[in-house]
């Protein structure tokens, strides 16, 4: 993006534009697929899920490539938009939520709900497309739009720092009960997963790796794949279940759940740590080109 310096006005208003990109996506797949499912039944509401999330990510693409090829005259490319994964990232996606369900799981009391094979085929299914959805569209917005405009403007620490406030805030809707110190850990929580996220995306030099891991993350941890949850409060039928013996909002996370507890954020921050380790330092990572 050398060649197309862009003003601050320039870059708040693009990145602006991009995030109502992003809202206009899935408020035009909503109405598409509500209005498709009136007058269309299936057995199961999982396919009205599947198919939803499946035409979001379809047209929400489809807006931000169309405003970037058409308005800024740039490619996906120009913004990291590539699906480039390192080995480093397939491994640290899998590592976080292992660490996570295992350290609720010293605490808490788990156990799996049986399923016949076709809601297994269901529900592992609907949890793809949701996680899939929201790890390919949020990277695209926040680690690859925003995080370049800004790194292209100011610097690098600005373009890290302020897409994962941004993204802390925009999941504020999602808290079930609104307390402070809810929004407290929320603010910490998110703040710091979106700096996780940024890391990852600037050490690939693309979304790839990111985008993996976050959808990874929110397929094991924010889908009906595992839940945790006190034991007032169960909720849904998820495969696999862990329930925590305290109320205390450092376990739960309070209002947005375990995502946002004290064993989440001690995650977050051991990758952190990791992806600040400098490349060819050990054989976890290695150039993006690799």
């Amino acid at each position: 993006m050398e060649q197309h310096p862009f003003s601050t006005a320039e870059t708040l208003s693009h990145a602006a534009i991009y995030f109502l990109l992003f809202l206009a996506g899935d408020l035009s797949s909503s109405l598409i697929f509500d209005g498709l499912f009136s007058v269309i039944t299936f057995q199961s509401w999982e396919w009205y899920v599947i198919l939803r999330m499946t035409g979001c990510l379809l047209v929400t693409w489809g807006f931000f490539r169309l405003y970037t090829e058409k308005r800024l005259h740039l490619k996906m490319e120009d913004f990291g938009i590539t699906f480039r994964i390192p080995v480093w990232s397939a491994v640290l996606s899998l590592l976080l939520p292992a660490f996570a369900a295992a350290a609720f799981w010293t605490v808490g009391t788990a156990e799996a709900n049986a399923f016949s094979p076709g809601e297994l085929l269901l529900t592992t299914a609907t949890s793809a497309a949701m996680a899939l959805k929201a790890g390919i569209l949020e990277e695209m917005l926040f680690r690859g739009f925003i995080m370049r405009l800004l790194e292209r403007r100011w610097n690098r620490s600005a373009a890290i720092l302020v897409p994962s406030l941004l993204f802390s805030l925009a999941h504020i809707p999602s808290m079930e009960v609104f307390t402070a110190g809810g929004l407290a850990l929320l603010a910490v929580s998110g703040t710091l997963v979106g700096v996780m996220f940024s890391l990852a995306a600037c050490r690939g030099n693309s979304i790839g790796g990111s985008a993996l891991m976050h959808a990874v993350w929110n397929f094991v941890m924010a889908t009906n794949i595992l839940h945790i949850t006190t034991a007032e409060g169960a909720y849904g039928s998820p495969l696999f279940q862990i329930t925590l013996p305290l109320d205390n909002i450092l376990l739960t996370g309070a209002g947005f759940g375990a995502e946002a507890s004290l064993i989440a954020i001690a995650g977050y921050a051991l990758v952190c740590l990791v992806l600040l380790f400098p490349k060819g330092r050990t054989a976890l990572f290695r150039p993006a080109s690799e």
